[in-house]
């Protein structure tokens, strides 16, 4: 069974899409996705020998390989072109970043779903840049709070809003109440680090800046 996490982004694949799925683990969303009859053809990949191994057990315990091939490859640099939508989860923005530089060209109508465990408002800014339209967003509380992108590469650039960056072009709109839960937990650490300053300082005018801005989001 899938977790929340996991499940999120497996709603946002679309049906029939070749999946390349980057620091796989267990090859547990693959697996799924062929199970459920969503996709027919999945690469699960990861770059260490011991998730490779699980990968390639669960796939053939599974009954699922002649679906699904496992890959021993350092992120993308030796996934299949055919495959047409990425998955990239449960990683550092850095390590995400690092990988999607690895395919310098990429063609239009590829989708990536994105799924990073800090720097989300880097995240945003390195797709708009690289020509990737946001088209989906999720937030969900699932042990962490995880934010949950979901893009798709055009021809030209899609500019946001510093605010879209900040808090998602999508996710503001919508505000459900994870989101909204979300931005006061945000507030509550901001303000507590900002308790802890010597009043006046730099760093606590800047977190109170912070926080006036996420004020400002959920009151707007």
């Amino acid at each position: 069974m899938l977790s929340l996490r996991l499940k999120t982004i497996e709603e946002l694949v679309e049906t029939g899409k070749i999946v390349a799925d980057i620091g796989t683990d267990h090859a547990l969303l693959p697996v799924e996705l062929v199970l459920s009859g969503k996709i027919k053809k999945a690469y699960a990949v990861d770059n260490k020998n011991g998730p490779y191994m699980r990968a390639l057990q669960y796939i053939q315990n599974m009954g699922c390989d002649r679906s699904i091939e496992a890959m021993l490859s350092d992120g993308l640099t030796s996934v299949p072109h055919d495959a047409d939508c990425w998955v990239i989860a449960g990683m550092g923005y850095d390590t995400a970043a690092m990988i999607l530089d690895q395919r310098p060209k990429v063609p239009v109508g590829q989708q990536l779903i994105v799924q990073v465990n800090h720097g989300v408002d880097n995240l945003r800014k390195y797709l708009m840049s690289g020509c990737w339209k946001i088209i989906d967003e999720r937030i969900i509380f699932d042990a962490h709070y995880y934010q949950i992108i979901k893009a798709v590469k055009v021809k030209s650039i899609v500019r946001l809003k510093p605010e879209d960056i900040e808090y998602g072009p999508i996710l503001r709109k919508e505000r459900n109440s994870v989101f909204t839960e979300y931005w006061h937990f945000q507030m509550q650490k901001l303000q507590k680090i900002a308790d802890q300053l010597e009043q006046g300082s730099k760093r606590g005018q800047q977190l109170q800046k912070q926080i006036h801005s996420i004020k400002g989001m959920l009151n707007g």
